[in-house]
Parts: C-alpha cells; sequence; structure tokens
C-alpha cells in the first residue's frame, strides 16, 4: 500500500516536471518517511483519544522525534516494524507518565547517564544512511543544542510544578540513549562482518 501512494506521488510530481528521475530515490525515501510518520501521529491521536491520555503521550513524544532526527540510533529494516514500536514505545511511556510522573533519585541518575550517553555517541549512523565527516559534525552540533534546549525545558516544566512533562522529556532521552547503544553495537557487527566478507 505504501509502496503504491508512493509511486503516485512521485508520478504526478513528475507529470508536472517537478520532480527529475535521477531524484526518485531521495522523493521516495522522503515519501515513505512522511507517510510513516502520519501513520505514527494518527495512531497516537486514536490512542490518545481512547486513553485521554494526550499530555503523557506528547511530553513523551515531541522531544523524543525532534532528538531523533540528529542522534540516529537503532533503525528496523521495515517501516512497519517502525510504526508498531513507535506507537507502543509511545503507548507504553504515556501510561507510565499517566501512572507515575514524578521522578525520584534513582530516575534522575540514569536520566543525567542517559545524557551522557547521548552526547557521547550522537550522531550513529543507521545501515540506510551513513554520515560523512560534515553531516556528522553538523548533526553531533545540533543534536547537543536541542538536547541542552530539552533538559533546560524540563527543567523549567519541573519547577513550576508540571512534572509529567519534566518526565516525559526524561523518559524520552533514556530511550533515545538505548537506541543510540543498540545502533552503535548494531554498526560495530555489521561493519566488522563488511570487512571480513571483503
Amino acid at each position: 500500500m505504501q509502496k503504491k501512494v508512493v509511486d503516485w506521488l512521485y508520478n504526478l510530481q513528475s507529470r508536472w516536471g517537478i520532480l527529475k528521475e535521477e531524484e526518485r530515490s531521495l522523493y521516495e525515501y522522503a515519501y515513505r518517511l512522511l507517510l510513516s510518520r502520519i501513520l505514527i501521529y494518527s495512531i497516537i491521536i486514536v490512542l490518545g483519544s481512547i486513553t485521554g491520555n494526550w499530555l503523557g503521550m506528547f511530553s513523551f513524544l515531541l522531544p523524543f522525534v525532534f532528538l531523533r532526527q540528529y542522534v540516529g540510533g537503532i533503525h528496523l529494516r521495515k517501516s512497519i516494524s517502525c510504526i508498531c514500536v513507535s506507537s507502543f514505545l509511545v503507548f507504553i511511556c504515556g501510561e507510565y507518565l499517566a501512572i507515575d510522573s514524578m521522578m525520584g533519585i534513582a530516575f534522575r541518575i540514569t536520566w543525567f547517564v542517559s545524557i551522557v550517553i547521548i552526547l557521547l555517541l550522537a550522531p550513529v549512523d543507521t545501515g540506510s544512511k551513513r554520515l560523512d565527516k560534515v553531516e556528522r559534525k553538523i548533526y553531533g552540533k545540533r543534536a547537543r543544542t536541542l538536547l541542552t534546549i530539552e533538559f533546560v525545558l524540563a527543567f523549567c516544566f519541573e519547577t513550576i510544578g508540571i512534572s509529567i512533562v519534566a518526565k516525559g522529556i526524561a523518559v524520552a532521552h533514556i530511550i533515545l540513549a538505548s537506541s543510540l547503544v543498540l545502533g552503535t553495537v548494531k554498526n560495530f557487527f555489521t561493519y566488522k562482518l563488511e570487512k571480513t566478507n571483503i
């Protein structure tokens, strides 16, 4: 289904003279990404409507999405797997935040360790997109800037008593740090296998 929609969008813009054939793979990738995000957000809207837990879900989702695009991490091969796992993560984290929005000492330590992991590892390549030196520098700088902004926002939200949003940001950082560790391990073994197969 997704392939049909992507082909239709590309062919439509190609007929209008907007896109050229040499741009096809880039735009197909962008359309797949756009459709996946639309589907994820639609699922979250449905889940938010059913559970009534909008604040918890979006306090996790927004910092996660913005930072994720610059830090990288582990990626699933099929978009349907990514959609299912992402929707599940948002739902579970939203429900967790609805149940317990306070940050204890152990949670704070885990959060600070996650921030250090993000600072040390970001950005992490994916199998489909390897970053060159310039891209790595740009993505790393943007990741650090966004991480700092999100940390300050979490501190401000907790200070004014909106702890669910502060903890949502912290949970997003913990999940992203885990993704970076998994992505780094996966890349290590993938690159090692590629070198031995040459």
